[in-house]
């Protein structure tokens, strides 16, 4: 049985991009999006034309999936779960691309009654890193093009969803990349963490200036960039204390340099401070070639025989059937 539908849960985006990857893809399937925002919904059909099918029940959205790709926030991923844990069909791949993979896979074991789950994230492309869009009309096909597909299956994955999980990834553009979801959320700590908790802090300081209204009429780029993280304000609590210890040593760092910094201007030391920017500067320089290229120390990711995505893309998954647990 070959893939027929995919479900996009969650329209912003992550999720209209990875419609438009599908579409441009050789794979001949119906995608169906669901979102709780139906004018999301109706911008990803319509306007962006990311779906072939807007779907505003969950639970019927989830039902008709053999692909069932989750974009949420990490905060809504349990109840997601829990409403589609016995909907989904017995050879039905669950790709959650939220932000805490730990969490998601212990969700997903409490919640997820068949199918089969696969946490997952898909790395922006070097080009999409600084535009700072998320809305569904800024859905663009290569938006992980040449880039890394971070995969952290449940122990107990049928190889079959895995392999299917490998060659979504590709059909996006991107590159398998096994990892283990506690390291991955204790890398996050520091590149997604700490700038949510810096937005947070900075914004609120500044909200209690006298200047702050003029702030607003003025502020450009750097300010909108840096208070990002704040679209995904429910998430930032799950972040900080997914694991508390790691936070306070990433916050107890910052403060460090935060001083050091301070100690710069009160003495005005203009050429330091200015050696300090022109270092990091071409530290992150650095950083974005790498990413352009795609230039790591690859690991080696397990055997996956592979097949044709777009004639078997769910290999003998779906034709064993029968339940699978998470």
């Amino acid at each position: 049985m070959k893939t027929q539908t995919i479900t996009i849960i969650g329209l912003d985006r992550i999720g209209a991009s990875i419609g438009l990857a599908i579409k441009k893809s050789p794979l001949d399937v119906t995608i169906i999006g669901h979102d709780p925002n139906e004018e999301k919904g109706q911008a990803a059909l319509n306007a962006v034309q990311a779906i072939d099918k807007f779907e505003g029940n969950l639970v019927y959205a989830a039902r008709k999936a053999d692909i069932l790709v989750i974009t949420a926030q990490i905060a809504d991923i349990q109840s997601i779960l829990q409403v589609i844990g016995t909907e989904v069909q017995p050879h039905t791949l669950v790709i959650d691309l939220s932000s805490l993979k730990r969490l998601g896979l212990d969700w997903a074991k409490r919640h997820l009654q068949q199918g089969h789950y696969v946490g997952a994230v898909p790395v922006l492309a070097a080009d999409y890193l600084a535009d700072g869009r998320s809305q569904t009309s800024s859905a663009s096909a290569d938006l992980f093009q040449n880039s890394a597909f971070c995969l952290m299956p449940s122990p107990k994955a049928d190889p079959q969803a895995v392999e299917t999980a490998v060659n979504f990834g590709i059909v996006l553009g991107a590159l398998p990349y096994f990892v283990d979801p506690d390291e991955y959320d204790g890398l996050m700590q520091g590149t997604e963490t700490l700038p949510a908790l810096v937005s947070l802090a900075m914004f609120s300081a500044l909200q209690q200036s006298i200047g702050w209204r003029d702030m607003l009429r003025f502020a450009g780029q750097p300010f909108a960039l840096s208070t990002l993280s704040l679209e995904q304000d429910r998430d930032i609590a799950h972040h900080a204390l997914q694991n508390k210890q790691a936070t306070l040593r990433w916050l107890d760092a910052l403060m460090a340099e935060l001083k050091a910094v301070r100690r710069l201007v009160h003495d005005e030391e203009a050429e330091i401070l200015a050696a300090l920017a022109e270092q990091m500067g071409i530290e992150r320089d650095k950083w974005l070639d790498s990413r352009q290229k795609n230039d790591w120390d690859e690991r080696q990711s397990p055997p996956i025989e592979r097949r044709s995505m777009a004639d078997h893309l769910l290999g003998g998954l779906a034709r064993r059937g029968g339940r699978k647990d998470a």
